[in-house]
C-alpha cells in the first residue's frame, strides 16, 4: 500500500449544487480500515483549534451558525480545492511534529495521501486538515480578535462576523489565507450586510435563529403534502421521480429539518403526514404480498 496507494482507490465525481463536479477519491477496504486506524489511534488524539467546527465532534454546520447569528456584517471565503491543495510535504510533517522518525512519517503520509496530495474521500483527510490549519485558524482568530469579530472555519467555508468589517481587515485575511499555503475561491466570496439574506454553511440565519432555508422547507414540504394526499405512486409517476427509496430520502430529509429545527410547527406537521405516508405504504406492500 505504501508504494502504490494509487492502485487503492477508486473514483467518481458529484455534482455540485451551482454547477460542475467535484471528484472523490474513495478508499478500497484494506487501504480504508489502516485510515481509519491512523485517524483513530493518532489523529483524533492531537489538539486543534476551537474556531475549526468541521469534522469534530459534537460540532456541525449547526454550532458553526450559532456563532455568527445576530451580527451586522458577515464576509464569507471558500478555500479552493482544499483537500488537494495540501500536499504530502506538509501530512509527513505532521507526523514528523508528532515524534514520528522521518521513514515512519513518511509511510503514514503516503498511506493518507494519494499521488502527493490529500485526497477528498480518505478517511484520514478531514482530521489532516484540521491539524495543517491550526496555524491559519490561530491567525484569522487573533486578527478576529483585535477587531471585535467573530470566526469559525467549517472545513473550507471561512466566515468572519462583526457590526464592522472594513476594508483593510479583509485585505488581510485574504493575505493570512494566502501565506498559510490555501487559494481562495473568488467567486464564492461573498459580503454580506445587515439588509442582505445571510446564509452560513447551508443555513439561514438572517432571523437570528439558524433555520434551514425557505427553498428547502418549502420543497419538502410539497413533495411530503403530495406524497401524503395523492398516494406515493401518484407522486412519482407526476414528477417523473426514479427512486425506489423515495420515502426514506424523504424521511432522511425531513430528520435534517428537525436537527435544525426541532420546535418547528411545519416540521411537526410534516413529520405527522410522512409517518402516516409510511404506514399506509406499509399496509399497501402487506396486501401486495399476501396476494402474491
Amino acid at each position: 500500500m505504501i508504494f502504490g496507494t494509487h492502485r487503492f482507490y477508486r473514483k467518481f465525481k458529484i455534482r455540485k449544487k451551482r454547477g460542475g463536479f467535484r471528484e472523490i477519491s474513495a478508499p478500497l477496504p484494506s487501504l480504508l480500515s489502516v485510515q481509519q486506524w491512523i485517524n483513530e489511534n493518532i489523529l483524533s488524539k492531537v489538539k486543534i483549534s476551537i474556531c475549526a467546527t468541521g469534522f469534530r465532534p459534537r460540532k456541525s454546520i449547526l454550532t458553526n451558525a450559532k456563532i455568527h447569528c445576530n451580527r451586522r456584517t458577515i464576509l464569507k471565503v471558500d478555500l479552493s480545492d482544499f483537500f488537494p491543495s495540501i500536499d504530502i510535504r506538509r501530512v509527513i510533517g505532521v507526523f514528523r511534529e508528532l515524534g514520528y522518525p522521518a521513514n515512519v512519517a513518511v509511510a503514514m503520509a503516503r498511506l493518507c495521501c494519494e499521488n502527493g496530495k490529500l485526497p477528498q474521500g480518505s478517511a484520514a483527510s478531514p482530521a489532516l486538515a484540521n491539524i495543517i490549519c491550526r496555524g491559519l485558524d490561530l491567525r484569522l482568530y487573533q486578527l478576529s480578535k483585535k477587531n471585535k469579530l467573530r470566526y469559525t472555519r467549517y472545513a473550507d467555508d471561512i466566515a468572519l462576523s462583526g457590526d464592522k468589517i472594513a476594508p483593510g481587515i479583509r485585505k488581510l485575511i485574504f493575505e493570512i489565507i494566502s501565506d498559510e499555503g490555501f487559494k481562495i475561491n473568488n467567486e464564492k466570496i461573498r459580503f454580506l450586510d445587515e439588509d442582505d439574506s445571510k446564509i452560513i454553511t447551508g443555513l439561514d440565519i438572517s432571523s437570528g435563529t439558524p433555520r434551514v432555508t425557505r427553498s428547502y422547507r418549502r420543497d419538502l414540504k410539497r413533495d411530503i403534502y403530495f406524497v401524503w394526499s395523492s398516494g406515493l405512486a401518484n407522486h412519482l409517476s407526476r414528477r417523473r421521480i426514479f427512486e425506489p427509496n423515495y420515502l426514506e430520502v424523504l424521511s432522511g430529509r425531513l430528520r435534517f429539518w428537525e436537527f435544525i429545527e426541532p420546535q418547528s410547527t411545519q416540521m411537526l406537521q410534516c413529520k405527522s403526514r410522512l409517518s402516516e405516508t409510511f404506514k399506509l405504504h406499509g399496509e399497501y406492500q402487506s396486501r401486495q404480498q399476501r396476494s402474491a
